[in-house]
């Protein structure tokens, strides 16, 4: 897969990333970003960030147990 550089941020090259949402998946996320006065984009690296990193805890405990 070829991916292109799209912009920086923080020190970080970025590449754009296209996906298709339900429709109240994608009202629900503008709904909250609007309160939070937060881009969607900002948002949604960070939930990203937050669940693969969560996703790695849990396989290294869970090679850890077995």
């Amino acid at each position: 897969m070829k991916m292109r550089l799209v912009a920086q941020h923080d020190d970080e090259e970025l590449v754009q990333l296209a996906t298709r949402i339900p429709r109240d998946v994608a009202r629900r996320l503008k709904e909250i970003c609007v309160r939070k006065d937060m881009r969607m984009q900002s948002f949604v690296r960070r939930a990203l960030v937050e669940k693969l990193a969560h996703s790695r805890r849990s396989a290294r405990r869970q090679r850890s147990r077995g």
